[in-house]
């Protein structure tokens, strides 16, 4: 038991299991193979934003623009492939490009200008939404507005991986299939995971967060570090953008509206500290699938969206609470064990 509780994100994992749980039991139709297809599709590029937002907020920054980035990226996937029609296999690292180069502009603000985080990316979220209806291929072109991707290395990310047929369960199971973004949101925690606790540079980010004048007498280029995190914040928000776009097959102005809420609401109930310095890769994608969770079956539960809002609201006020009682506890416990030695 005592490893058990060892485990990072136990409480969290055990209460998203629970609340699948009652769902259900309490939800019509809530345990039913499309609901887990809603809940892996419609949750897994939320759970990339999650990730990616939470390497500003272990640094004890913020990233407001993300839901912009994701709406800069979707809309150069959509005039790429539709209006100029550039191969899918180069407009995917196109993408990724400019939405890691957005990221580390907002870096760039608050490492070289020393803007506050919520200054820097404040700004840049109208200034990102801008050029997205700038360079939007609907505005300047009306007639492609209705034109959807049809390039097969885009529409192929919205693809489906066949489990039972490898297992040969395919009689026993109700879904024997996976959708393909909840395999890259697989993969991105296997990569990230490995980061943060097996390389120097994914340790780093804890570091600084942590105490940004210690990390930087040990020698860890602290701007550095920041300056990487918006950077991979926004090449998430480019991941996920590929993930939704190929879904729809189309991109809006509005794509990503809203989104940087979900994203650090999600990341907070993941355990992500926001006094920095705490956090991996697996809460943010438990915290983006108990969202999911919650807002599916209170839908199917007949619960109104403006109720499910201010529930959404409130967990996420319940998570900033339980962030800032464990950050006393540990500064408590510190101190008692300074005053001890």
């Amino acid at each position: 038991m005592v490893r058990l509780r060892q485990l990072p994100n136990i409480e969290l994992l055990a209460f998203f299991l629970l609340l699948y749980a009652f769902f259900c039991f309490y939800a019509p139709h809530f345990n039913t193979a499309s609901n887990l297809e809603n809940l892996l599709v419609g949750y897994s590029f939320i759970a990339v934003l999650a990730i990616g937002q939470s390497f500003p907020i272990m640094v004890r920054g913020i990233d407001l623009s993300i839901g912009s980035i994701m709406a800069l990226g979707g809309m150069v996937l959509f005039d790429l492939s539709v209006i100029y029609e550039v191969p899918g296999y180069v407009v995917i690292p196109a993408v990724l490009l400019v939405c890691l180069l957005a990221g580390l502009l907002n870096g760039a603000l608050v490492v070289w200008l020393r803007l506050q985080p919520f200054v820097a990316t404040l700004s840049t979220l109208a200034a990102y939404r801008g050029v997205v209806y700038a360079i939007s291929g609907r505005q300047l072109f009306p007639e492609m507005a209705t034109r959807p991707i049809t390039d097969p290395w885009l529409t192929g990310m919205d693809s489906y991986l066949d489990i039972g047929g490898v297992t040969g369960l395919d009689q026993y199971m109700e879904m024997p299939w996976l959708p393909l973004s909840f395999f890259l949101l697989v993969g991105i925690f296997i990569i990230i995971q490995t980061m943060h606790s097996k390389t120097q540079f994914g340790m780093n980010f804890k570091i600084v967060g942590g105490n940004p004048e210690a990390a930087r007498l040990a020698g860890i280029n602290v701007k550095l570090t920041i300056l990487s995190a918006y950077g991979l914040s926004g090449l998430s928000a480019g991941i996920a953008a590929i993930i939704l776009v190929t879904r729809l097959t189309t991109a809006t102005e509005a794509l990503g509206n809203g989104m940087e809420l979900t994203a650090i609401a999600s990341a907070v109930i993941g355990g992500i500290s926001l006094q920095g310095g705490i956090g991996n890769a697996f809460g943010p994608i438990i915290g983006a699938m108990l969202l999911g969770i919650i807002l599916l079956g209170l839908t199917l539960l007949g619960i109104s969206q403006f109720v499910q809002q201010i529930i959404s609201g409130l967990i996420l006020i319940g998570a900033i609470g339980y962030d800032k009682l464990l950050s006393d506890f540990r500064m408590r416990k510190a101190r008692a064990m300074q005053s001890g030695s």
